[in-house]
């Protein structure tokens, strides 16, 4: 048994016949595109968490797009299934963002589920990321539409220098990435 200690991906890897070009956004991010924020988990409860999400994003030079019901609650949610859902599918009908950017994971994300507009979501493909609670939404958007999504982070992480380049090398440059696995001394 031979441990694979690499594993490469690029964008050109996307236009393959495992996922179609259509499937996937026309061009790479490029500074002055609009990214929608959205709130498809747990609440944010503090306004200052949500600004230090748009500092972020105005830190990478692309605008911020708030969503309409970002800073709603409904108990530890961030407001009804619904309305939540409805942010979403906003944005991907919206050609002025190219981009969706969760503020945090949490839990409540897969009761979006039933409320997405998957069609609409085909026909509109974005740049999706996240990870933890979001990582529901990536999965069934991916298995309803094929779009091509991105484990990545959330608005509300910390973007350390390693995070914040790898998302630009791949998001804005289109660069190949190379994981390994750290074989392990003993």
């Amino acid at each position: 048994f031979k441990q694979k200690t690499a594993y490469e991906i690029s964008r050109s890897d996307w236009s393959s016949d495992v996922c179609s070009s259509d499937l996937f956004p026309s061009h790479d991010t490029q500074p002055g595109d609009g990214v929608g924020i959205i709130s498809p988990a747990g609440a944010t409860f503090k306004e200052d968490d949500l600004n230090i999400v748009i500092e972020a994003v105005k830190a990478l030079k692309l605008v911020p797009k708030v969503g309409q019901h970002a800073l709603d609650r409904y108990g530890y949610l961030a407001g009804k299934d619904s309305e939540r859902a409805a942010d979403i599918n906003q944005f991907f009908a919206d050609d002025n963002i190219a981009l969706i950017l969760p503020i945090r994971g949490g839990w409540g994300s897969a009761r979006l589920l039933p409320y997405l507009d998957y069609d609409l979501i085909g026909r509109h493909p974005k740049i999706i990321c996240g990870f933890s609670d979001i990582t529901s939404l990536l999965l069934a958007i991916y298995a309803k539409t094929g779009l091509v999504t991105f484990h990545a982070p959330n608005g509300f992480s910390s973007w350390r220098t390693a995070q914040t380049e790898s998302f630009r090398q791949v998001l804005f440059s289109g660069e190949k990435l190379t994981f390994r696995n750290i074989p392990d001394p003993d």
